[in-house]
Parts: structure tokens; C-alpha cells; sequence
């Protein structure tokens, strides 16, 4: 426990405070997993050398929210009983689990996802001619739709990236394509350089192939070059996971010079780039964003229409040469013989509309924004929100490295938000928020007095 807590006690408040964040830090990083027992109060304090009254506030601080639980006679345990939902990386799934999990009524500012476009049932419903004879053959297409992977070449074109069919990788979901990508080029205990922060799904997928992270930073004007061109000398990383269009979670979008100009130094460096574009057609300001692999021979390009048209459509791809297309194939088969052809004949009937669901996002998300921005500015005027050009969510920096714990608070007082560490593959950010946007109007609004009422709370304690 000694080693774990480090320097806890070097900030600024009550050291009861300090040592409460910091354990909650240890718990909300994984690093004290569910059930494991905690020493007992009084040899943790001789052992930190603080009094027992400090380590018995710590205690109860985290037993109110639901994160400690004490067993008379037995001791003080990391609570398994998961009171303390949408604070751990994977706990973002919460909310697409929240209707059937009962817990509906609550304020849900965690997920970014967005409703479907009524462009979807228009297409859904006239598809029969197209379906018609592929129900004659046995429906698995492993590389994916014919015409879906001709729609998807043209929609890159379109945006200033040629394209042919035989670069594009059909696949449910962006998730697949990455996670594919991703165990085609590592090995366990490989290095993978991963922006800081990022999108959490990367960072779990990076995981699950056994990599080593590397965090790269990533400044409002995205990636330095001068520090990718150090970080690729100093751990020789086999790939570098980015976003270059609209950044989850800090809607920031690299504009042409600096994406032309990482395209080409990642190629002169020999590195592969895997470069996430799931929330390019999300943009709210500026026109269409050009992807990175327009400049780079080495960049391997992911894209979904979950942000443009519907999440329900499962149906995602990967761009890259024609060659790793075809090795990733076999890949791509062997995990499910291919994504649904009803799903991919939808889809091939929307992109050739992807104008109008472009129009139609940018309004909806830019009142939305707004409306964040003004709500945060009136309640809480000591934040600094990040503007995002794009996407569904706003990442906000607090006045104090309190997130998690602001986000315990904001549990109990019925509205659910990500902590910044979520989006950190190190733990960092804890003085970072992301609170999405998706939401009803009036459920934005509610969500950000119950912030403000959680911060007037913990605030005092900071």
C-alpha cells in the first residue's frame, strides 16, 4: 500500500482529502481491484505516518460513496458491489445498459452517442430489391457488400482522399476495425503510442492486444511534431492510434498543415498510423475534414456511420492499401464471416446522402453546444470547457484535480459524467470532465445544476 500511494500528501488541502482522492484514484485506476482488503486503520496510519483519525476520515469518506465497504470483525474491503458506476473506463458502457439495468430516471451526461437520422427508416424501408438476391446466396462476405464497399470509396473521394474499393475493409463497427488493425501489428509487450488523453475504446483495445502504452500529448492544436519524432526514437513504438478529424473527448480538430505535416514525418519515420475518423461527420464548425492517409502512405484509416446516420447500424470500415485489406480478410472471417448484409444495403443507400446527415448533425450538436457552454458559464464560471468543433461532448478543465471524486458526488445527486481519467491511459486528468451533449435539452440543463450543486460540495473540501 506504501508503494501504491507514493507521494500522496504533497497538494494542497486537509490530508484526510488528499489521502481520500487518492485511494479512490488507486481503486478507479484498477490498481486495488473489487474485494481486495485494505490494512486496517491504524497500521495504514503508522505506516504513512499520519494519525488514525486521518485514514478513519479517508475510510469513511469512501465507504459514503459506496466505494469502500467494511465487514465487522473482518475488515475494510474495495466495495464489488459497483455503487460506483460510471467512474471506471469500462463503466462508459453503463448508459446503453441504463434502461434494461432500471436505473433509467437519472441524468445520463456519459455517452456521446447519438439518436438515429429519420434518413435511416427511409432507407431501411425500401431495400427489399437490393436484398432480394442476396438472400438467394449463403450472406457471408467477409471483405463486405460490393456496392457498400464502393459508396465507402467515393465518400472518402469525395473528401480528398482517392479511394478504390479494394481499400476498403467492411466491418461491425469501428471497434472491429481497430481492434483487427491493432492485433495485426502487435505483439505482446509491443509499444503503441496512444494520444493523451484519447478515446477510451482505443485504450482498451490497445490493451487487449498485449501493448505497452506510450502517451503522446496532445496539445489544442493536436500532436507536435518535434515530440512524436522524439517519442518514436526514444520506444521505438510499432503504431501510432490517433484521432486527426474531430478528437474524442475534446472535440479539437488538427487542422490540414499540422495533419499533412504528421502524415509525412509518421512515413518518413517508418510508423504506421492508425488514425480513428469516427466523429468526422459530426463536425459543427468548419467544412469536412480531409483524413491524414491523403498524405501519408503509412496511415490506415477507420470510419463508421454510427456518428453520421445511426450506432444501430453496427456497420463500420477500414481504409488501407489494398494489400493489408486483404490480409486482415481472414482476420475478419474468422471473427464473424461478415457484418449483417441487411445492415451494409442500408448503408450503401444512406452514404450517397451523407450531405444532408452532415446538415442535420451540425445543427442539432451546435445548439446543443451552445446551450452546454451557456448553462456552465452561468453555474459554474470558475470551469474552462475546451470549445469543441465537433462531436458530442465537452471537455471541461475544473479548478481543482478533483474529477472523480466530483463525479461520486454528482452520482448521488442523480446525474452520471466521465472523469478525465477515463480518457488517460496513465490515469491522469483527474482536473478534467468530459460531460456529453446527446441528451434532451432539459436533461442538459438539469445535468449541469446537479454539477454545479456536487462542486459547491467537493469544492469546499479542495
Amino acid at each position: 500500500m506504501v508503494r501504491l500511494m507514493g507521494d500522496w500528501g504533497l497538494g494542497e488541502g486537509a490530508l484526510h482529502t488528499q489521502l481520500a482522492s487518492h485511494l479512490r484514484m488507486l481503486v478507479v485506476s484498477g490498481k486495488l481491484a473489487a474485494g481486495v482488503r485494505l490494512p486496517s486503520e491504524r497500521s495504514l496510519a503508522e505506516a504513512l505516518d499520519v494519525s488514525r483519525n486521518t485514514v478513519g476520515a479517508a475510510f469513511d469518506e469512501l465507504r459514503g460513496d459506496g466505494i469502500l465497504t467494511s465487514r465487522r470483525g473482518d475488515g475494510t474491503y474495495v466495495s464489488s458491489a459497483r455503487q460506483f458506476l460510471g467512474v471506471r473506463g469500462d463503466d462508459r458502457f453503463e448508459s446503453f445498459l441504463a434502461t434494461t439495468a432500471g436505473i433509467g430516471s437519472r441524468i445520463d451526461l456519459r455517452s456521446a452517442a447519438l439518436p438515429g437520422l429519420r434518413l435511416v427508416v427511409d432507407a431501411a424501408s425500401v431495400v427489399g430489391p437490393e436484398l432480394a438476391p442476396l438472400v438467394e446466396s449463403h450472406g457471408y462476405l467477409p471483405e463486405g457488400l460490393p456496392a457498400l464497399r464502393d459508396e465507402v470509396a467515393r465518400y472518402y473521394t469525395a473528401v480528398g482522399l482517392p479511394t478504390t474499393p479494394d481499400q476498403i475493409l467492411i466491418t461491425s463497427g469501428a471497434q472491429q476495425a481497430m481492434r483487427m488493425a491493432a492485433v495485426s501489428m502487435l505483439e505482446p509487450g509491443s509499444v503503441a503510442l496512444v494520444e493523451e488523453p484519447s478515446f477510451r475504446g482505443a485504450i482498451e483495445v490497445l490493451r487487449a492486444a498485449g501493448a505497452r502504452l506510450e502517451p503522446i500529448r496532445r496539445g489544442p492544436h493536436g500532436i507536435e511534431t518535434a515530440e512524436l519524432v522524439a517519442a518514436v526514437r526514444r520506444t521505438k513504438p510499432r503504431l501510432l492510434v490517433m484521432q486527426s478529424t474531430v478528437h474524442n473527448p475534446t472535440g479539437s480538430v488538427i487542422n490540414p498543415g499540422r495533419r499533412r505535416q504528421l502524415a509525412i514525418t509518421a512515413a518518413s519515420l517508418g510508423l504506421t498510423v492508425l488514425d480513428d475518423t469516427t466523429l468526422a461527420d459530426a463536425m459543427i464548425d468548419g467544412p469536412p475534414a480531409t483524413p491524414m492517409a491523403a498524405w501519408g502512405s503509412t496511415v490506415i484509416t477507420v470510419g463508421s456511420v454510427s456518428k453520421s446516420f445511426w450506432g444501430g447500424l453496427r456497420v463500420g470500415w477500414l481504409r488501407a492499401d489494398p494489400a493489408t485489406v486483404a490480409s486482415l480478410a481472414p482476420i475478419k472471417a474468422g471473427e464473424d464471416l461478415g457484418t449483417s448484409l441487411l445492415a451494409q444495403v442500408t448503408t450503401a443507400r444512406l452514404l450517397p446522402r451523407i450531405g444532408e446527415a452532415r446538415a442535420e448533425r451540425r445543427t442539432v450538436l451546435g445548439a446543443a453546444r451552445d446551450l452546454l457552454l451557456t448553462a456552465l458559464q452561468e453555474l459554474l464560471p470558475d470551469c474552462e470547457p475546451v470549445v469543441p468543433a465537433g462531436g458530442a461532448s465537452l471537455w471541461v478543465r475544473l479548478p481543482a484535480p478533483c474529477a472523480t471524486s466530483l463525479v461520486q458526488r454528482a452520482e448521488r445527486l442523480g446525474v452520471q459524467l466521465l472523469p478525465g481519467p477515463t480518457f488517460s491511459c496513465i490515469d491522469a486528468f483527474d482536473d478534467y470532465l468530459r460531460i456529453g451533449f446527446a441528451a434532451d435539452q432539459d436533461q442538459l440543463v438539469a445535468g449541469v445544476h446537479a454539477l454545479a450543486q456536487a462542486w459547491r460540495i467537493v469544492g469546499e473540501r479542495t
